[in-house]
């Protein structure tokens, strides 16, 4: 199969680097420029907010979709960021600048920039792809921007959702206020059928289960800007969120191990609270010198208190044989500094220094049923724990314009951390990296550009990981272990793109290929106790290798129509500790396909689209010490239909409908009776979730 030949080795892949960059530079060259959209570009468009402006230029909406997946997993504030308001970052991680485009109303947006590159003048920011800036106007004028909807379930539930943005300007100082609350119930109806794996593969059961999470969230977000005078601002964002989400599992189990089969029921509830609050803060002051100083700070908390039950639905009563609770806090600290000044004309120098402290604190609780019929407590190993990370960075990136035609970037990073880990278990570790990373632009004309970057990275660790915690997947594993050794996986990344983009906005293609050198992989290992049933915990499995070549397409063949596609495909091998065989690293899985369109019909002030995504069958395999998971493909189509009417108060209506194919996701799940590598299969299960459609209602305006 596709997914079991390798696309490209490492050599081959560093050479075809090598002879795109060679090429190249033969080509012929022109000055190249970044890309301006003016605010009148979209007025044609009646567009309601910021976020509305960027749906309708080619390649930004697949470009904000890669730059989020290539960033995960970075460690503190970082440099990463694919979005700038008035060329600045957001002091934020879940109040971020991506989630402020729908609460910036158009008649504040003066322009658009894409910055394709990074740039001297932009102070604490990297990205290797697009940098998008949206500079707004300075206005004295208060707008509200309110939106009101219902969202439909297959069920027949509704839930109301909105929002209300007040946004204003009064001398120096800039403000947006922001109320939002957001629907996210859920529905799921499952039939899993299972099989021996032993004999013929006569039935085992069947199950078949309703499962509703009624959640809402509610989100308050504030932005302040202060402009203290030319050289100096101050901007203060504040988030605050909670959501109260029960979820009711029904379950109904037929049973063929007896004859004839038996029925059985069971209940479950999930009571949980969870709130998160966070405050960000930066300090701008440019010099005379055209240097400038960047100060950042950002403290937040997450609260999530979990409860889960499971009753046996008896013939006229309910008795509990299950309670699980999981009570978890997670706070995160950060303040970083960064100095950007010029060499010369042509070279920028830049220092920073970053201090972040990470704490997850967390408590397992669980209680069975006992032969007496009495529900009582069991000893969990790592149930109770703090784990906290104190990490120190400091780096240095010059910037070099080495001619009108390339653009060199160098960066050198160090960092030194100590993770502890308090309560059932004790343990402190210290660790230093350093991380050096080299990004080349080459324009070889105002419309085409060839990238080359070489980066050591390493990811951010899972906290929960190194306590117990509980197992959603599977219903037949109430807790998985804690791993209190576990080390940060490190990798080289070597990243080469090419983009195209057509001349008057009409298009841009984008050709990215990448290869990862990954040590201390993250994985499943073993972790059973002597004597005890057979355990596995998150942990650091070996080396691993990951490649892929993705391609982005998007085009206007009409003035008002747009259209988009995506296709990634991806390799990547590991050794798998269980079965000692190759397997793919995950989450690299094989890749994913998605196209897209949007019709404006400006003669009525309508516009009309679909977004369509999948994966490949048996995308994602999952190995844990034994059992193996197979997740099939998760096909999903949107169609939405905008209506504007009262353009003087961009008053547009929606109509969206998710999950339109009434498609779910299936998986299937080889169990046996030891470790892989030794052991027989035993059962066989396959599951196929529906969710249903889901029909949006809203309507939003600016007044």
């Amino acid at each position: 199969m596709w997914a079991d030949v390798r696309i490209f080795s490492k050599s081959h892949l560093r050479c075809w680097l090598l002879f795109l960059s060679v090429c190249y530079a033969q080509l012929v060259w022109s000055q190249a420029t970044d890309v301006t959209y003016p605010a009148a570009y979209f007025q044609q468009w009646n567009p309601v907010t910021a976020a509305d402006m960027i749906d309708r230029i080619p390649g930004i909406a697949i470009a904000l979709e890669d730059n989020s997946s290539n960033n995960q997993n970075d460690r503190g504030l970082g440099s990463g960021e694919s979005i700038l308001i008035n060329g600045r970052r957001l002091s934020g991680k879940d109040n971020d600048a991506q989630s402020q485009l729908s609460r910036i109303p158009f008649d504040q947006v003066s322009h658009i920039e894409i910055i394709r590159g990074t740039s001297v003048e932009l102070v604490g920011v990297r990205n290797e792809g697009q940098i998008i800036n949206v500079v707004t106007n300075q206005s004295s004028e208060i707008s509200m921007t309110v939106s009101a909807g219902m969202n439909f379930y297959q069920d027949g539930h509704t839930e109301p959702g909105g929002s209300w943005i007040i946004n204003g300007s009064s001398n120096r100082l800039d403000y947006r206020l922001g109320l939002e609350r957001r629907a996210e119930y859920r529905v799921v109806d499952s039939i899993e059928e299972s099989v021996y794996g032993t004999g013929n593969f006569t039935p085992n059961d069947l199950r078949v289960l309703y499962d509703v999470t009624d959640q809402v969230d509610q989100v308050l977000t504030s932005n302040t800007a202060f402009a203290i005078d030319e050289q100096q601002t101050f901007v203060l964002n504040l988030q605050y969120e909670e959501s109260d989400p029960p979820r009711n599992v029904d379950r109904t189990i037929l049973d063929y191990d007896f004859q004839p089969p038996a029925v059985f029921r069971e209940r479950e509830r999930y009571d949980a609270e969870r709130q998160s609050w966070e405050v960000g803060a930066d300090y701008n002051r440019s010099f005379a010198d055209a240097s400038n100083l960047q100060l950042l700070a950002i403290t937040n908390q997450q609260d999530y208190d979990s409860l889960r039950n499971r009753f046996r639905v008896l013939a006229d009563s309910l008795q509990q044989d299950l309670a699980l609770r999981n009570d978890t806090v997670s706070s995160e600290e950060i303040v970083r500094a960064v100095y950007n000044r010029p060499l010369t004309e042509s070279q920028s120098v830049e220092f920073g220094l970053e201090r972040a402290q990470t704490t997850l604190k967390t408590s397992l609780a669980l209680s069975r049923l006992n032969a007496s019929g009495n529900l009582v407590s069991v000893a969990v190993p790592n149930a109770n724990s703090e784990i906290q990370e104190v990490r120190y960075e400091g780096f240095t990136v010059h910037n070099w314009q080495i001619n009108s035609r390339m653009r060199l970037e160098s960066t050198l990073l160090y960092e030194t951390s100590e993770i502890a880990q308090s309560g059932d278990v004790s343990r402190s570790r210290d660790f230093d990296f350093v991380r050096p990373k080299l990004d080349y632009r080459f324009n070889i004309s105002p419309n085409l550009q060839f990238q080359f970057a070489i980066e050591k990275f390493v990811a951010q660790l899972s906290f929960a990981d190194f306590a117990a915690n509980t197992d959603p997947r599977d219903e037949e594993r109430d807790t998985v272990a804690g791993n209190p050794e576990l080390r940060q996986e490190q990798s080289w990344r070597y990243t080469s793109t090419l983009e195209y983009r057509f001349s008057e906005s009409r298009g841009v293609i984008n050709l990215r290929a990448w290869h990862w050198d990954i040590t201390d992989a993250m994985g499943r290992i073993d972790a059973t106790e002597p004597n005890g049933p057979l355990t596995s915990a998150a942990g650091n499995i070996g080396d691993a290798e990951v490649q892929a070549i993705q391609i982005n397409a998007s085009f206007r063949p009409q003035p008002n129509l747009l259209l988009s596609a995506s296709v990634l495909g991806r390799q990547s091998e590991v050794v798998d500790p269980f079965s000692g065989q190759p397997r793919r690293h995950v989450p690299n899985d094989r890749g994913f396909y998605t196209l897209g369109l949007r019709h404006d019909v400006t003669s009525v002030n309508l516009n009309y689209g679909f977004d369509y995504r999948d994966t490949d069958q048996g995308n994602r395999p999952l190995y844990d010490i034994n059992r193996i998971d197979h997740l099939d493909s998760n096909e999903n189509v949107t169609l939405f239909v905008e209506k504007s009417a009262i353009t003087s108060l961009g008053l547009v209506a929606r109509l969206e409908m998710r999950n339109v194919l009434d498609r779910g996701a299936c998986r299937d799940r080889f169990r046996y009776d030891d470790i892989l590598a030794v052991g027989q299969l035993i059962e066989v299960e396959r599951r196929c979730n529906e969710r249903g459609d889901e029909l949006v209602l809203e309507l939003r305006g600016t007044f």
